[in-house]
């Protein structure tokens, strides 16, 4: 203990400082939308709880990105997860939420086991939980023990970013989620992920052998292919957006897979470019898709229904045009009665 308490508990660099302007950018809105969202959905008390809870999420998520060792990582990483969990099945009522629910929290702690395994690796040899021990440590770890420590930290991320194969948690949690805790989980949280990916892989245990680069450029081009695939055959207005969500993980992550592959070969500017690139799309993705939650949500509350096959008709009530056919006028109707 007393050697914990010792060590670096935070580290405001400008990796860390970036992400969490990124948090504030998207949460900042969500939290506006969830001030009416709250009074109309649940009674007084419950909006209080509701809004701790969002309070402690956005804390959690700050915290996490700026952590200086890995035992405040990790004690902030399971905070985040059991606040969003809580989120998730806030609507407890709801047989559907409490299965989401269920699903995201076995997931998120399969990963959560995964990165406690590999900082156990690697407190073992590194004798300290210190991100700089590790950072100066890592060039003298053996090339298995360093190689498991990268599988178990890659598994781990994947989880919370929703990689494929380990993404079916997000088109059941974000249906099911508040709308503003869906904005928030989709255009944030699993950017923790890429940001220990970032912090791990690039500043801590380096770029590693080829073979790193290639898997997680190769996960993310799956992740890409599948995600925009589902995407296009859904129907549910909030489920489309987290295989959405999907997809740009992958786009994000083949930019930072690139600049892996180009630092390795001692090119700065294409490494650089690769980077910005990733996290250009990376505040692009945040910022738009936490929107388009927000706004998924109001459709929704409006219309009581998530299937957009059924809601061709909206635009022209909204703007007060004549409808083009009586059965679209019927339609219409019956939908939004």
């Amino acid at each position: 203990m007393v050697n914990l308490l010792s060590q670096q508990l935070f580290c405001f660099d400008l990796l860390a400082l970036f992400f969490i302007v990124v948090i504030a950018l998207v949460c900042a809105p969500s939290a506006v939308f969830s001030i009416g969202y709250l009074r109309v959905e649940y009674s007084k008390r419950r909006s209080v709880i509701a809004t701790a809870l969002l309070v402690l999420f956005v804390l959690s998520m700050c915290m996490l990105v700026t952590a200086g060792n890995l035992f405040s990582f990790l004690v902030f990483w399971e905070l985040m997860s059991l606040t969003s969990y809580f989120l998730v099945v806030f609507d407890y009522t709801r047989d559907k939420s409490v299965r989401a629910g269920t699903i995201y929290l076995i997931i998120t702690h399969i990963g959560t086991a995964s990165l406690m395994a590999a900082f156990f690796i690697l407190y073992t040899h590194t004798g300290s939980f210190d991100f700089l021990a590790v950072k100066q440590a890592a060039a003298t770890m053996p090339a298995q023990m360093r190689n498991t420590v990268f599988l178990l930290l890659l598994f781990g991320f994947a989880t919370k970013a929703g990689m494929v194969p380990v993404h079916i948690w997000l088109p059941y949690a974000h249906p099911q989620a508040p709308s503003h805790i869906s904005s928030i989980m989709s255009g944030v949280m699993i950017k923790t992920a890429i940001y220990g990916m970032i912090r791990f892989f690039l500043v801590l245990l380096g770029t590693g052998p080829a073979w790193w680069r290639v898997l997680i450029l190769a996960l993310a081009a799956v992740s890409c292919l599948v995600g925009v695939i589902y995407a296009l055959m859904d129907h549910d207005i909030k489920r489309l957006l987290a295989y959405h969500s999907v997809e740009n993980i992958g786009i994000i992550l083949l930019g930072i897979g690139a600049a892996m592959f180009f630092t390795t070969k001692s090119l700065a500017l294409p490494a650089l470019l690769d980077m910005c690139s990733g996290l250009y799309h990376l505040v692009n993705h945040a910022l738009f898709k936490g929107l388009l939650f927000l706004c998924a949500g109001s459709v929704v509350k409006a219309t009581g229904m998530r299937d957009m096959e059924k809601m061709g008709a909206l635009l022209r009530l909204c703007l007060g045009l004549p409808l083009f056919s009586l059965s679209a006028r019927w339609e219409s109707q019956r939908f939004l009665r």
